[in-house]
């Protein structure tokens, strides 16, 4: 009984161990990397928009959208080629994080410096990347900047909605579309981009939800004659044309993909633009979640918002650990020299055991005859 005992008191302890390991660790990881905060070519701000506005004129660009990231470790495989793309910009489509908590924003602001763009990244606010009660909108746009606005750049018109299911409205987004309709907006660009996180049910070729205005939503975008409107929030790729506008779907960016449905890839598109054509090239990676990506995220987006939102508790559980091995030290070593003597007996037992089986199952030499 003793020696479970002691194996017992050794798992204990391992299992302590690895706890305030994990403890520091959350701690480090939070004080090092946590509080960042994003690089200056991140977010939908006036300064990112006017490195755009206020560039030269050019015969073609190009530009990246990726929806439903969620997965550092998939998204990094998309960076890495988006490097050897030459573009102008790059549009998150929503659902960068997980959930709509501060721990989720803090880990992908620590993430954001390895994915090393130059150029002005904007975000689509996604339903998972914000939340009624933990990261109102209001914190969204804080952080990344107005969640509806619009900008041109080299002659074409760049739109960006606020589109999510209930609990939120979508009145200021439809009231934004209205206004550009009537400031004539459709005449003076040569083309039109519309992004937005859940695309209206256009097709039946991908899964979409429900949410309040999406007919006026689509009635305003044939008003405005967009070329393209392109979204997430589902987990694959899907294209439909639907009289001049071209519905982009995608949503394959890392989070787990729409299985047995069309367009099941992990991917991010690039759009080139000229003057008097649009093509789409899309970019296909392989899932990669890396085990170190998962001990971070868990550590800055769960663990240490557990810790702050729990100090008392995190304080008492760490004085029952602490006492908890005092005691256990104080027992083991007042027993010492009595189990010693146990174990020493115990793997002599073992031993002897072990030679004794070996010795029954080894074969019998036959006798040879003349």
């Amino acid at each position: 009984m003793k020696i479970i005992f002691y194996c017992s008191s050794s798992v204990f302890l391992l299992l302590v161990t690895l706890f305030f390991c994990f403890e520091t660790y959350t701690l480090f990881v939070y004080h090092f990397e946590g509080t960042k905060d994003l690089p200056l070519s991140f977010g939908n701000f006036p300064h990112n928009r006017e490195k755009l506005t206020h560039s030269k004129q050019k015969d073609k660009f190009s530009f990246a959208v990726m929806g439903d990231t969620q997965s550092a470790g998939t998204f990094e495989e998309i960076a890495n080629k988006l490097k050897d793309e030459p573009l102008a910009f790059t549009v998150f489509l929503g659902d960068f994080v997980r959930k709509g908590t501060e721990g989720e924003h803090n880990y992908f602001k620590a993430e954001a410096p390895e994915f090393a763009f130059s150029y002005p990244v904007f975000f689509v606010v996604g339903n998972h990347d914000v939340d009624i009660s933990n990261f109102p909108i209001s914190k969204f746009e804080e952080i990344y900047g107005p969640s509806i606005f619009s900008f041109t750049y080299q002659e074409c018109l760049f739109v960006f909605l606020r589109i999510l299911n209930e609990p939120y409205s979508n009145k200021e987004s439809l009231q934004f579309l209205e206004r550009l309709i009537a400031n004539d907006a459709s005449a003076r660009h040569k083309k039109k981009f519309v992004f937005m996180h859940i695309p209206p049910p256009v097709s039946s070729d991908f899964t979409a939800r429900q949410f309040e205005g999406a007919d006026e939503l689509v009635q305003l975008i044939e008003k405005l004659n967009a070329d393209y409107v392109i979204a997430g929030d589902y987990h694959g790729y899907a294209r439909i044309t639907l009289g001049k506008t071209v519905y982009l779907i995608t949503g394959g960016g890392g989070a787990h993909l729409e299985k047995n449905k069309f367009g099941y890839f992990h991917h991010a598109l690039v759009l080139n633009v000229s003057k008097n054509h649009v093509s789409e090239k899309i970019l296909v990676v392989n899932r990669n979640e890396k085990f170190e990506d998962r001990i971070e995220r868990f550590a800055l987006a769960d663990a240490y918002s557990w810790q702050a939102n729990n100090v008392m508790e995190v304080f008492l559980i760490n004085i029952i650990l602490v006492a908890s091995i005092v005691g256990l030290y104080k027992y083991l070593n007042r027993y010492s020299r009595h189990s010693k003597k146990e174990l020493i007996r115990l793997f002599y037992s073992i031993v002897l055991f072990h030679l004794f089986q070996k010795m029954l199952r080894m074969p019998r030499l036959k006798k040879h005859t003349k």
